[in-house]
């Protein structure tokens, strides 16, 4: 590209030494266009790492400005449209042309950035789901967080790991079943197959209550703007209900905005069922 080009209004140029005739479409390409520039041996880290890799992200956390990350002793990388970092525990791999934090490492680093229960919910993420591969196992994101004992987020961790479990499909499920556990219900089942009509259909709930015979479906606006899926959410209620199964449908209101109304809702439909004796 001649030096007259480089200066035409077309022309963008989202990190130091790096040029391009449009804007980057999402995290990915703005990273594939960070590539050029980017010192060898480093790893896309953190927020920018976590999204690379599909973790659900809480709305004020972003992935932008890039972080980039090398292995101490080197100096982090600085410029333009980047947060560098050199950190003492740090490895990753090669996904999709991209260099990233490997799932483990990922995590550890959102334990800085994110609070206790996204930090669970990335968790979740990473160890899988029955429609989505698990890429790391708890025991490798305890034993990243142990060699990494004395960093930030420290703390984060060791509340979180105990606490993810396999099969969420969201971070609303998994910020649902947190909620519910501080309330006092324990003993939840994550996704769990339940048969109904007579054996015949198994339903997946978001949430059971299996002693308390109380099952907890997470409604997102897709349930509610989706023709199919409003009459589908219907019948999957009918038929659990008709097996002896109490439904409470949870929406975004209920969750992230007034849980103090869901709580009384609890109480009132559900006071002792499925909770603890304290």
């Amino acid at each position: 590209m001649d030096a007259l080009r480089l200066r035409a209004r077309d022309i963008r140029h989202p990190f130091h030494g790096v040029s391009s005739s449009g804007i980057p479409n999402g995290i990915r390409e703005l990273c594939a266009a960070y590539l050029p520039v980017m010192p060898d041996g480093a790893y896309f880290s953190h927020e920018t790492a976590a999204a690379l890799l599909g973790v659900p992200l809480p709305p004020d956390v972003q992935p932008y400005p890039l972080h980039v990350a090398v292995a101490r002793p080197r100096t982090a990388p600085r410029g333009r449209g980047i947060v560098g970092h050199s950190l003492g525990n740090l490895t990753g791999a090669v996904v999709d042309g991209i260099p990233v934090s490997v799932p483990a490492h990922a995590w550890c680093q959102l334990s800085g950035r994110v609070g206790r229960g996204d930090l669970v919910a990335a968790g979740d993420h990473f160890v899988g789901a029955r429609s989505r591969p698990s890429l790391v196992t708890v025991d490798e994101l305890a034993a990243v967080s142990a060699r990494s004992a004395r960093t930030k987020g420290a703390s984060t961790r060791a509340w979180a790991l105990p606490r993810i479990r396999f099969g969420a499909d969201s971070r609303p499920e998994t910020l649902l079943r947190l909620y519910l556990e501080a309330q006092g219900w324990d003993e939840l089942d994550v996704n769990p197959p339940l048969l109904v009509d007579s054996g015949l259909v198994t339903i997946h709930p978001d949430l059971a209550s299996v002693r308390g015979r109380v099952v907890f479906e997470y409604e997102g606006d897709g349930h509610r703007v989706d023709r199919w899926q409003w009459h589908h959410d219907i019948e999957r209620r009918e038929l659990l209900e008709e097996a002896g199964w109490r439904v409470i449908r949870v929406t975004s209101l209920d969750l992230f905005q007034d849980n103090a109304a869901f709580a009384r809702r609890l109480q009132r439909f559900a006071p002792n069922v499925g909770k603890r004796d304290d």
